[in-house]
């Protein structure tokens, strides 16, 4: 059994031998050279001066009294050798032939997804959220970053009521002729309430299966000039015929034949039948368009011709005018 201190012996080299040592050798002889009696790897005995074992050819070699140097010295050769058997190993390798390896490649086709080059236009002018203040509508900041109040705009008026305002005096009874034979206080007709109703009635007709004409009228005075461009109503009895004529004298003209009249619209057979739209029948209401006059009147009379289908008395709930 070897150790770490036995001398390196390789086959078919040369002995290795540690150098003289100047330094660490002794000046004289003051240093006693050890001798092992038996050999240190198989153990067989040797006498002095013996330089090989007889049993297992170790190489016996005088040890030196100071054992770090030949520590050392063994450390550097098993460096040696590990690097001269890597070199070996690499020669060996590289005079080693082997033979070639055969190589395939091979290509794969890849389709690569085109990608658009052309840059997105970029807008001429910064979007503005919806929501934005205008310029000209930011409250405006003095120097020293006050927000100076700014005056709320005024309200805008509320547009006029299109309905003309009629006086509780401003209806009234239109019967030149003097036809009527009975009628109740003719307010009632531009009341606020339906009912009681205004109404007017005349007699019958002297020839049996002949109905006559009414001829009698509601007169309504503005008190001044005003521009009237509709007018409706409610009634409770349908089928009469009315034409509405226009005066822009203070008084009434005492004839319907008076130029001073003008006729601004007419329907026939009022809530009974539908006449080119502006009534619906069986609903109790007319809506009449004056034409749309640009000229302003003081008295609207609605004058009554044909009676309605129940016989010759008119009803009148509710009367409105508007400009």
């Amino acid at each position: 059994m070897t150790s770490l201190l036995d001398p390196v012996v390789i086959p078919g080299e040369a002995e290795f031998q540690l150098p003289g040592d100047s330094i660490l050798a002794p000046a004289g002889s003051d240093v006693p050279v050890s001798f092992d009696a038996a050999c240190t790897v198989c153990g067989a005995s040797r006498v002095e001066g013996q330089d090989w074992c007889l049993e297992c050819g170790t190489a016996f070699v005088a040890q030196r009294g100071i054992p770090g140097v030949q520590t050392v010295a063994l450390a550097g050769a098993f460096t040696l050798l590990m690097a001269g058997g890597a070199v070996a190993a690499g020669v060996a390798a590289i005079n080693d032939t082997l033979p070639p390896r055969k190589t395939e490649v091979k290509v794969v086709a890849q389709t690569a997804e085109a990608i658009a080059t052309t840059p997105d236009p970029l807008p001429l002018e910064d979007p503005v959220p919806s929501d934005a203040i205008p310029f000209d509508e930011a409250i405006p900041f003095d120097s020293g970053s006050t927000p100076v109040p700014v005056p709320a705009p005024e309200p805008e008026p509320e547009p006029d009521d299109p309905v003309i305002e009629l006086g509780s005096d401003a209806a009234s009874l239109y019967d030149p002729e003097g036809n009527a034979t009975s009628y109740n206080e003719p307010e009632k007709a531009i009341g606020d309430k339906a009912t009681p109703s205004w109404f007017v009635a005349t007699a019958p007709g002297v020839t049996p299966g002949v109905t006559d004409p009414m001829n009698v009228g509601l007169n309504i005075d503005f008190g001044g000039k005003k521009t009237v461009t509709q007018l409706t109503l409610t009634t409770v009895t349908p089928g009469f015929t009315v034409t509405v004529l226009g005066a822009t004298t203070t008084d009434p003209p005492q004839s319907v034949d008076d130029s001073a009249w003008r006729t601004l619209g007419e329907a026939v057979s009022v809530d009974k039948i539908s006449s080119g739209g502006s009534d619906k029948a069986g609903d109790k209401t007319l809506s009449l368009s004056l034409g749309g006059q640009s000229k302003k009147y003081r008295n609207i009379v609605l004058w009554f011709t044909a009676p309605p289908s129940a016989g010759p008395k008119v009803r009148i709930s509710q009367l409105k005018f508007y400009d």
